[in-house]
């Protein structure tokens, strides 16, 4: 019992120890740390320029974004306050200078700086010296949308018709320098699989580096596609001649051929042997030594994804 409470009043007196350590520890880090706050110092702080007052009308060509190195001396307390309260210089440009270059303005960085340091604060050097900078005209322009889909389909699919854009145009407007040279905007990149169903998407429109100070005036565009099931038909279509001289009959051999082509299933049991035309054309053969034609189809329905004439040659008798 003895050494239980002997024990008990030892760990008190080891936990009082621990804690007046510690105490006597944070109170000499912060005499410490004023101390070390309280001498001066040379240090460089990097302040990034904003620009204000810019008319309606104008823009900053070339990249907006720039900063400013200034090596000051202070105590370490108004160091510290600059580094974290105060990071940003305003440049007004109602007040800026003009060079003799075209729409090249500057201003003396010093003057941007002293504005923006808190008092007590010995600027020593400024990094630039100058800033430069130009201003044009803000443009706007109208440019086609081209996307960027890859498409799967599943088996016995396809588009019925051919993938739409909406809209296929957009408007985009910033710096003069960036608007002319922009030609078509692209949509993000995005994959399909196993497609069965019609397509109806949103899109984003891609803005990389060199393009995030233009505006668009649609941020997203829509794929819209009808999707089909598409199936094999076949039929036998009556030959024709073309351009055979007066005074002249032929016999080709056979008199018509086989055609094979694809449709979609909606648009099959429409489509007929007077929808096609095949031709063998005398111009062909004339004055040549051939023996046959080869036939070609000139009228198909729209309907027809793709098609095959079996029948490569037609062999032929001309009778004058």
């Amino acid at each position: 019992m003895l050494k239980g409470i002997q024990s008990l009043f030892m760990a008190t007196i080891k936990g009082k120890k621990i804690n007046v350590f510690l105490i006597f520890f944070v109170i000499s880090f912060i005499v410490w740390t004023l101390v070390k706050l309280s001498n001066t110092y040379t240090d460089t702080i990097t302040m990034t320029v904003t620009y204000t007052n810019l008319s309606n009308d104008k823009i900053l060509l070339g990249s907006e974004e720039s900063t400013v190195q200034a090596q000051v001396k202070t105590t370490g307390f108004r160091m510290l306050r600059q580094k974290f309260f105060k990071k940003a210089i305003e440049v007004d440009l109602k007040k800026v200078a003009k060079t003799k270059e075209e729409n090249t303005f500057y201003v003396l960085s010093d003057n941007a700086v002293n504005k923006h340091i808190y008092q007590d604060i010995e600027i020593l050097k400024v990094s630039p010296d100058t800033l430069f900078f130009k201003l044009g005209k803000n443009k706007t322009k109208r440019v086609p949308v081209i996307h960027k889909l890859a498409l799967e389909f599943e088996q016995g699919y396809s588009l019925y018709d051919s993938l739409r854009i909406e809209p296929k145009f957009i408007e985009v407007s910033g710096p003069e320098d960036v608007v002319d040279k922009l030609k078509v905007v692209y949509t993000e990149i995005k994959k399909l699989d196993d497609i069965d169903t019609n397509i109806d998407l949103e899109l984003k429109l891609l803005k990389n580096d060199s393009l995030k100070r233009l505006t668009y005036s649609h941020p997203t565009v829509k794929a819209v596609a009808k999707v089909d099931k598409f199936t094999e038909g076949k039929l036998n279509i009556p030959l024709q001649v073309q351009h055979l001289p007066k005074g002249y009959s032929i016999k080709l051999f056979p008199k018509e051929v086989s055609i094979t082509y694809t449709t979609s299933i909606s648009d099959f049991n429409k489509i007929t042997q007077n929808d096609f035309t095949i031709y063998c054309d005398y111009n062909d053969i004339k004055n040549t030594n051939a023996s046959f034609f080869i036939p070609k189809l000139v009228k198909f329905p729209k309907t027809v994804k793709t098609y095959r004439i079996e029948n490569k040659k037609i062999n032929f008798l001309i009778k004058k």
